[in-house]
């Protein structure tokens, strides 16, 4: 499997604004990126070449060769426009193990939000998002540029048949009711779209619950009982298209 992605830099921020996997054929060379560019290089490829997509709340990768620790700007990163060699790790790494069935396919990577940080869910990142995702639908500025951290809503499509949500816990409807309302508009669009939808849902809590508050667990959620994931992992991709599946939390 191999993994790419685009960057783009506004307002001293960094955001991967477009990304995929793609799953070798047995014995196929590595692709190039003028190889993968072809495969998506207008509207008919991409939904010939995209299996379906992957949604998570925010990106946190990196080319390969480039320091983690380090903003790209300050590695002399090249923001132009073009794609890049991606590394496969965290997980990416779990998703390969559990992702069969797509050779010779692209799975595109969504986030909510394109800004490239570890970590999205401080108390003041998260108060600019929901203070951005009242005003995306205005001509008002945002804090963080809204063509490359937001999804325009009134001109998303998705690639595929699938969307496999892992948005984490991290969509809190009491505390940041924007954000909600940002992330309920697009999951409605990808049904609206009539997409197969699969995520991970806790067993304690079950599957409507989860669709209701938008509890999709991302496969690196923080748990005593982390070493079931790949499991549920397994399960959601068992079939095509995948399917919810639960992540039993219960001992």
């Amino acid at each position: 499997m191999q993994f790419f992605g685009q960057y783009t830099t506004e307002f001293n921020e960094e955001f991967l604004v477009e990304s995929y996997l793609y799953f070798n054929k047995e014995g196929e060379d590595d692709l190039t990126i003028e190889e993968l560019e072809q495969l998506i290089k207008n509207q008919k490829l991409k939904k010939k070449n995209i299996a379906g997509t992957i949604f998570m709340y925010n990106p946190y990768y990196y080319p390969i060769g480039y320091d983690e620790k380090k903003s790209l700007a300050s590695q002399d990163f090249d923001f132009d426009a073009g794609f890049h060699h991606l590394k496969i790790e965290r997980e990416i790494t779990m998703f390969r193990a559990s992702i069969k069935g797509y050779e010779g396919q692209l799975v595109e990577i969504r986030t909510l939000f394109n800004l490239n940080i570890k970590k999205i869910d401080v108390s003041e990142i998260l108060v600019s998002l929901n203070d951005d995702t009242e005003m995306l639908n205005t001509n008002q500025f945002t804090k963080f540029h809204k063509e490359s951290n937001y999804i325009d809503l009134n001109n998303f499509k998705i690639n595929g048949k699938f969307v496999f949500f892992a948005w984490g816990h991290k969509i809190n409807r009491s505390e940041f009711i924007n954000i909600y309302n940002y992330a309920k508009s697009i999951y409605d669009k990808c049904i609206q779209m009539q997409k197969k939808i699969a995520f991970v849902f806790r067993k304690s809590t079950q599957e409507e619950y989860a669709r209701v508050h938008f509890q999709f667990l991302h496969p690196l959620d923080g748990s005593k009982l982390q070493y079931r994931m790949p499991d549920a992992l397994e399960k959601v991709f068992s079939t095509h298209p995948p399917l919810p599946s639960a992540f039993n939390d219960i001992k």
